[in-house]
């Protein structure tokens, strides 16, 4: 087991549960439904010899949060801590006295808590939006009636896709995205009408406009590929 780490929540398998219950839990899923996609899930952990003991601490652990705690598992969690039978395998994994000893006190103090009614659910955390862009490429057409630009876009700080735009001063659309991060992406205007964009070869483009219109406006768009 590497290093041994006697806590209820020391160990993987305790905390990929724990945590895939909370993720559904913040974006307003129901407890009861969540327990169901955790079978579901990590049905194969559940019925593991070595992760089995941990796996239903987490779930147990999550369900007590949120007052949501079926008899069930906590009649599994009474069996496997009143018999002792976490400490064997603990035991049988080469874990030493002193470890087998904190364990001990670990999962009696669980067992307390989860058999405490808790006073209310835990609150709900919304989860985090964080969206961000970074301007590529901001050009002006020799007639000043209209911008075309790209901007890289980020949520939460994990890369989403790189955009353009077409703007004029009452309204726009987009003309090409794309999932590439950091490729290679220039434009120029020939004329007030074409506008050529010069683009790595490697860029994959998801939609990619060869016209735009506006209003009476309406232009050419030209792509050029370089090595």
């Amino acid at each position: 087991m590497g290093t041994w780490d006697a806590s209820i929540s020391g160990n993987d398998t305790f905390n990929d549960i724990y945590h895939f219950f909370f993720s559904f839990y913040n974006m307003g899923h129901k407890p009861v439904s969540i327990s169901k996609q955790v079978v579901e899930e990590f049905g194969e952990m559940l019925h593991d010899y070595e992760d089995r003991n941990n796996a239903l601490f987490g779930l147990a652990m999550a369900q007590w949060e949120t007052k949501s705690l079926d008899p069930e598992i906590l009649q599994q969690v009474k069996e496997i801590i009143g018999t002792g039978s976490d400490l064997k395998l603990w035991k049988s994994l080469d874990a030493d006295e002193e470890t087998l000893g904190k364990r001990k006190i670990v999962l009696e103090e669980f067992l307390h808590q989860i058999t405490t009614e808790r006073e209310k659910p835990k609150r709900r955390v919304k989860p985090k939006f964080d969206f961000k862009s970074i301007e590529l490429i901001s050009l002006s057409a020799p007639d000043n009636n209209k911008i075309f630009s790209v901007k890289e876009h980020y949520v939460n700080g994990v890369y989403e896709a790189t955009r353009s735009m077409m703007n004029w001063e009452t309204g726009g659309g987009g003309i090409f995205h794309f999932k590439n991060q950091e490729m290679y992406i220039a434009a120029k205007w020939l004329d007030s009408q074409i506008l050529e964009i010069t683009h790595d070869k490697n860029i994959v483009f998801a939609d990619k406009s060869e016209e735009f219109f506006y209003c009476g406006d309406k232009g050419k768009i030209f792509y050029v590929a370089k090595e």
